[in-house]
Protein backbone atom coordinates (compact mmCIF):
# COMPACT_ATOMS: atom_id res chain seq x y z
CA UNK A 1 0.00 0.00 0.00
CA UNK A 2 0.91 3.92 -1.11
CA UNK A 3 -0.96 7.00 -1.08
CA UNK A 4 2.21 8.87 -0.96
CA UNK A 5 5.03 9.64 -3.64
CA UNK A 6 7.32 6.47 -3.95
CA UNK A 7 10.33 9.09 -2.98
CA UNK A 8 8.69 9.97 0.62
CA UNK A 9 8.80 6.76 2.20
CA UNK A 10 9.88 5.83 5.54
CA UNK A 11 8.74 8.86 8.13
CA UNK A 12 5.79 9.37 6.07
CA UNK A 13 5.02 6.00 5.31
CA UNK A 14 5.16 4.92 8.72
CA UNK A 15 2.87 7.16 9.68
CA UNK A 16 0.37 6.34 7.04
CA UNK A 17 0.37 2.72 7.44
CA UNK A 18 -0.16 3.17 11.56
CA UNK A 19 -2.64 5.44 10.91
CA UNK A 20 -4.57 2.73 8.56
CA UNK A 21 -4.08 0.30 10.53
CA UNK A 22 -5.56 1.99 13.71
CA UNK A 23 -8.31 4.10 12.15
CA UNK A 24 -10.14 1.35 9.77
CA UNK A 25 -9.84 4.32 6.84
CA UNK A 26 -7.51 4.92 4.76
CA UNK A 27 -5.42 7.42 4.96
CA UNK A 28 -5.43 10.23 2.35
CA UNK A 29 -3.91 13.05 4.56
CA UNK A 30 -4.95 16.25 2.96
CA UNK A 31 -2.80 19.71 2.74
CA UNK A 32 -2.81 20.87 6.14
CA UNK A 33 -1.89 16.89 7.06
CA UNK A 34 1.07 17.28 4.72
CA UNK A 35 1.76 20.60 5.89
CA UNK A 36 2.11 18.52 9.39
CA UNK A 37 4.05 16.13 8.31
CA UNK A 38 6.69 17.97 7.00
CA UNK A 39 7.06 20.25 9.93
CA UNK A 40 7.22 17.29 12.16
CA UNK A 41 9.74 15.33 10.69
CA UNK A 42 11.62 19.01 10.16
CA UNK A 43 12.08 19.24 13.85
CA UNK A 44 13.63 16.18 14.59
CA UNK A 45 10.43 14.11 15.77
CA UNK A 46 10.41 10.14 14.78
CA UNK A 47 7.66 8.28 13.14
CA UNK A 48 7.45 6.52 16.51
CA UNK A 49 6.46 9.94 18.35
CA UNK A 50 3.86 10.47 15.88
CA UNK A 51 2.38 7.14 16.22
CA UNK A 52 2.51 7.13 19.98
CA UNK A 53 0.63 10.58 19.59
CA UNK A 54 -1.62 8.95 16.84
CA UNK A 55 -2.85 6.50 19.48
CA UNK A 56 -2.91 8.42 22.43
CA UNK A 57 -5.37 10.41 20.38
CA UNK A 58 -7.72 7.92 19.30
CA UNK A 59 -7.82 6.40 23.56
CA UNK A 60 -8.74 9.97 24.37
CA UNK A 61 -11.19 11.26 21.94
CA UNK A 62 -14.42 9.82 22.21
CA UNK A 63 -15.03 10.26 18.25
CA UNK A 64 -13.35 8.52 15.51
CA UNK A 65 -10.49 9.83 14.07
CA UNK A 66 -10.49 11.47 10.49
CA UNK A 67 -6.95 13.46 10.07
CA UNK A 68 -3.86 13.58 11.23
CA UNK A 69 -4.58 17.23 12.65
CA UNK A 70 -6.59 15.99 15.33
CA UNK A 71 -3.96 14.60 16.67
CA UNK A 72 -2.00 17.67 16.80
CA UNK A 73 -1.68 18.20 20.86
CA UNK A 74 -1.28 14.49 21.43
CA UNK A 75 1.61 14.39 19.02
CA UNK A 76 2.83 17.71 20.94
CA UNK A 77 2.54 16.13 24.54
CA UNK A 78 4.35 13.51 23.35
CA UNK A 79 7.58 15.03 21.58
CA UNK A 80 7.56 17.40 24.52
CA UNK A 81 8.16 14.26 26.84
CA UNK A 82 11.00 12.99 24.23
CA UNK A 83 12.73 16.31 24.91
CA UNK A 84 12.14 16.00 28.70
CA UNK A 85 14.05 13.21 28.74
CA UNK A 86 16.84 14.44 26.40
CA UNK A 87 17.34 17.42 28.75
CA UNK A 88 17.20 14.79 32.02
CA UNK A 89 20.23 12.79 30.73
CA UNK A 90 21.85 16.34 29.90
CA UNK A 91 25.01 14.76 31.28
CA UNK A 92 24.93 11.94 29.44
CA UNK A 93 24.17 13.74 26.40
CA UNK A 94 27.18 16.21 26.94
CA UNK A 95 29.04 13.40 26.88
CA UNK A 96 28.55 12.41 23.48
CA UNK A 97 31.34 13.87 21.61
CA UNK A 98 31.36 14.39 17.68
CA UNK A 99 34.70 13.48 15.89
CA UNK A 100 36.51 16.62 16.11
CA UNK A 101 35.98 16.17 19.93
CA UNK A 102 32.74 18.84 20.21
CA UNK A 103 29.71 17.99 21.92
CA UNK A 104 27.40 16.66 19.34
CA UNK A 105 24.60 19.18 18.58
CA UNK A 106 20.90 18.20 19.89
CA UNK A 107 19.19 18.33 16.88
CA UNK A 108 22.28 15.95 15.36
CA UNK A 109 21.62 13.65 17.90
CA UNK A 110 18.16 13.93 17.23
CA UNK A 111 18.36 12.96 13.58
CA UNK A 112 21.07 9.88 14.23
CA UNK A 113 18.50 8.66 16.96
CA UNK A 114 15.43 8.97 14.30
CA UNK A 115 17.93 7.29 11.40
CA UNK A 116 18.54 4.54 14.31
CA UNK A 117 14.83 4.51 15.44
CA UNK A 118 13.87 4.08 11.30
CA UNK A 119 16.76 1.64 10.44
CA UNK A 120 18.65 -1.10 12.15
CA UNK A 121 16.59 0.07 15.24
CA UNK A 122 13.81 -0.92 13.52
CA UNK A 123 14.62 -4.14 12.30
CA UNK A 124 15.99 -5.02 15.84
CA UNK A 125 12.70 -3.99 16.65
CA UNK A 126 10.41 -6.25 14.19
CA UNK A 127 12.75 -9.14 15.28
CA UNK A 128 12.03 -8.71 18.75
CA UNK A 129 8.00 -8.54 18.39
CA UNK A 130 7.70 -11.85 16.15
CA UNK A 131 10.17 -14.07 17.92
CA UNK A 132 7.82 -12.93 21.62
CA UNK A 133 4.69 -13.38 19.58
CA UNK A 134 5.92 -16.86 18.33
CA UNK A 135 7.77 -18.47 21.76
CA UNK A 136 4.14 -17.42 23.44
CA UNK A 137 1.46 -19.11 20.69
CA UNK A 138 -0.18 -21.67 21.94
CA UNK A 139 -0.07 -24.08 18.95
CA UNK A 140 2.07 -25.16 16.28
CA UNK A 141 0.58 -23.71 13.28
CA UNK A 142 1.01 -20.23 14.06
CA UNK A 143 4.22 -20.78 15.90
CA UNK A 144 4.66 -22.11 12.00
CA UNK A 145 3.50 -18.36 10.64
CA UNK A 146 5.88 -16.46 12.74
CA UNK A 147 8.52 -18.58 11.25
CA UNK A 148 7.26 -17.73 8.03
CA UNK A 149 7.41 -14.08 8.82
CA UNK A 150 10.92 -14.41 10.18
CA UNK A 151 11.81 -16.06 6.95
CA UNK A 152 10.56 -13.17 5.45
CA UNK A 153 12.42 -10.52 7.20
CA UNK A 154 15.71 -12.27 6.86
CA UNK A 155 14.86 -12.20 3.11
CA UNK A 156 14.49 -8.72 2.62
CA UNK A 157 16.68 -7.41 4.85
CA UNK A 158 19.42 -10.25 5.72
CA UNK A 159 22.12 -7.29 7.74
CA UNK A 160 19.20 -4.94 8.73
CA UNK A 161 20.04 -2.18 6.99
CA UNK A 162 17.83 0.31 5.47
CA UNK A 163 15.00 -1.36 6.81
CA UNK A 164 12.00 0.98 6.58
CA UNK A 165 8.30 0.57 6.83
CA UNK A 166 7.70 -0.63 3.99
CA UNK A 167 9.79 -3.36 4.80
CA UNK A 168 7.45 -4.13 7.64
CA UNK A 169 4.99 -4.22 5.47
CA UNK A 170 5.85 -7.04 3.44
CA UNK A 171 6.40 -8.75 7.04
CA UNK A 172 3.09 -8.01 7.80
CA UNK A 173 1.40 -9.42 4.97
CA UNK A 174 3.68 -12.59 5.03
CA UNK A 175 2.28 -13.05 8.33
CA UNK A 176 -1.43 -12.43 7.82
CA UNK A 177 -0.90 -14.77 4.79
CA UNK A 178 0.40 -17.59 7.49
CA UNK A 179 -2.12 -17.32 8.94
CA UNK A 180 -4.99 -17.21 7.04
CA UNK A 181 -3.02 -20.60 5.33
CA UNK A 182 -2.76 -22.22 8.74
CA UNK A 183 -6.43 -21.30 9.50
CA UNK A 184 -8.86 -24.44 9.06
CA UNK A 185 -11.59 -24.23 6.33
CA UNK A 186 -14.39 -23.36 8.90
CA UNK A 187 -12.14 -20.90 10.98
CA UNK A 188 -11.37 -19.47 7.05
CA UNK A 189 -15.12 -18.76 6.14
CA UNK A 190 -15.89 -17.74 10.05
CA UNK A 191 -13.65 -14.78 9.01
CA UNK A 192 -14.59 -13.84 5.39
CA UNK A 193 -18.53 -14.31 6.31
CA UNK A 194 -17.96 -11.71 9.53
CA UNK A 195 -16.57 -9.25 6.66
CA UNK A 196 -19.09 -9.64 4.32
CA UNK A 197 -21.62 -8.67 6.80
CA UNK A 198 -19.86 -5.80 8.05
CA UNK A 199 -18.90 -4.30 5.07
CA UNK A 200 -22.12 -4.82 2.86
CA UNK A 201 -22.96 -1.55 0.95
CA UNK A 202 -19.92 0.47 3.13
CA UNK A 203 -17.33 0.26 0.26
CA UNK A 204 -19.72 0.35 -2.73
CA UNK A 205 -18.40 4.07 -3.11
CA UNK A 206 -14.80 2.94 -2.71
CA UNK A 207 -12.16 3.50 -5.92
CA UNK A 208 -10.69 -0.52 -6.19
CA UNK A 209 -7.70 0.08 -4.18
CA UNK A 210 -9.48 1.85 -0.85
CA UNK A 211 -11.77 -1.29 -0.98
CA UNK A 212 -9.08 -3.49 -1.17
CA UNK A 213 -6.95 -1.60 1.22
CA UNK A 214 -10.12 -1.54 3.85
CA UNK A 215 -11.01 -5.16 3.53
CA UNK A 216 -6.86 -6.45 4.00
CA UNK A 217 -7.42 -4.20 7.72
CA UNK A 218 -10.57 -5.20 8.67
CA UNK A 219 -9.45 -8.75 7.34
CA UNK A 220 -6.45 -8.41 10.00
CA UNK A 221 -8.29 -7.03 12.63
CA UNK A 222 -10.63 -10.18 12.73
CA UNK A 223 -7.81 -12.65 12.78
CA UNK A 224 -5.80 -10.53 16.16
CA UNK A 225 -9.44 -10.54 17.46
CA UNK A 226 -10.27 -14.10 16.91
CA UNK A 227 -6.95 -16.04 16.92
CA UNK A 228 -4.47 -13.57 18.61
CA UNK A 229 -1.93 -12.20 15.32
CA UNK A 230 0.63 -10.21 16.55
CA UNK A 231 -0.93 -6.89 16.06
CA UNK A 232 2.67 -6.19 14.44
CA UNK A 233 2.27 -2.17 13.20
CA UNK A 234 0.76 -1.81 16.87
CA UNK A 235 3.50 -3.17 18.43
CA UNK A 236 5.86 -0.35 17.16
CA UNK A 237 3.60 2.17 17.77
CA UNK A 238 3.86 1.57 21.67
Amino acid sequence: MSYLPPQETGFYEAIQVYFTEVTDRVALFGARDRALLDQWKDEGRSAQVVCRGIREAIACRDGGLRSLAQCEPYVDRQWEAVQQNTVGCHDEADAEMSPAGSPTPPKQRQKAQQEQDEGGGLFNQVQRAIRRAGESAGQERWRSAYRTAWREMQRIRPEGEGFSFAEVEAVDAALVEAYMEALHDEERRVIESSLAEVNQGYVQGMSPSARREHLRVKRKRAIIERFGLLDLLGELGA
